[in-house]
């Protein structure tokens, strides 16, 4: 399934001429003649794709208020996963529809196929990874990874995570909350050097650069990046590289932590 979700973003992008980076959305779905319903609709809303039989047309309910650009434009990008995936253009055309949680945040597998669509629509891997060759020695920090965000369009939890799915080198993402971990994702050749597992649940270590942030934090919101060289048994109990390099940010309510290998 991973690799018709690949396929069919690309096959969207260069049918559609939007072959190219920032992908706009918005062109597709007025391309694809969808109806767009931007709104302020309710707190816990982000979008909503459904099918008018009477018409024969889609058309897509979406959250503007209190958004980023780029989570509204991931939000569409999933959206129109539900639209050209077979299966769940099928059960559009049966009337079953629901909101939709995007940018990573639902367990549900269709939820999840979405979120892998938008991002392979918005970031095909080919041009993304391109563009992170834009960058110095080709590799991000948080800061690169917030510019790459903008200059995509996109928000930076599905920017980081993005990075991760194409192995530009090993690196994780961790997301927490209060000072708790909530989820975490990895590159696949960083699970290879034993740094990836950190339990959902547990505190931020101590000694890591992410409490250093949360006791800043603690003065009010910052726009500061904390990082530092750090000991990876700081986070991992048995790493298979001598440095890791931690970075922590404020997202909004959430806080993200950004490790790569330092070797």
């Amino acid at each position: 399934m991973a690799d018709e979700i690949v396929k069919t973003a690309e096959d969207v992008l260069k049918a559609l001429d939007q072959w190219r980076l920032p992908v706009d959305p918005f062109a597709i779905a007025r391309e694809e003649k969808i109806l767009l319903a931007p709104g302020t609709y309710g707190e816990g809303f982000d979008a909503r794709i459904e099918y008018f039989p009477s018409d024969r047309r889609f058309g897509i309910y979406y959250r503007e208020m209190g958004r980023t650009p780029g989570r509204i434009r991931f939000s569409l990008g999933h959206e129109l996963g539900h639209f050209y995936l077979p299966e769940h253009r099928e059960r559009l055309f049966k009337g079953i529809m629901h909101n939709s949680e995007s940018d990573y945040r639902s367990r549900d597998p269709l939820e999840q196929q979405a979120d892998k669509f938008s991002a392979n629509l918005l970031m095909p891997r080919d041009l993304f990874v391109e563009a992170v060759k834009n960058f110095r020695q080709s590799v991000c920090d948080i800061r690169d990874l917030k510019k790459l965000a903008e200059r995509l369009g996109t928000s930076i939890t599905s920017t980081v995570i993005r990075y991760c799915d194409c192995d530009i080198e090993p690196a994780m993402a961790i997301f927490s909350e209060d000072g708790i971990v909530r989820w975490t994702y990895f590159s696949q050749d960083m699970k290879e050097l034993g740094c990836w597992f950190v339990r959902f649940g547990t505190q931020i270590p101590t000694n890591s650069q992410t409490t250093k942030l949360l006791e800043l934090l603690e003065n009010g919101p910052t726009d500061e990046v904390v990082g530092h060289r750090i000991d990876p048994h700081v986070w991992f109990e048995w790493p298979r590289c001598k440095w890791l390099y931690e970075e922590a940010v404020q997202l909004g309510n959430r806080v993200l932590t950004w490790l790569a290998v330092d070797d």
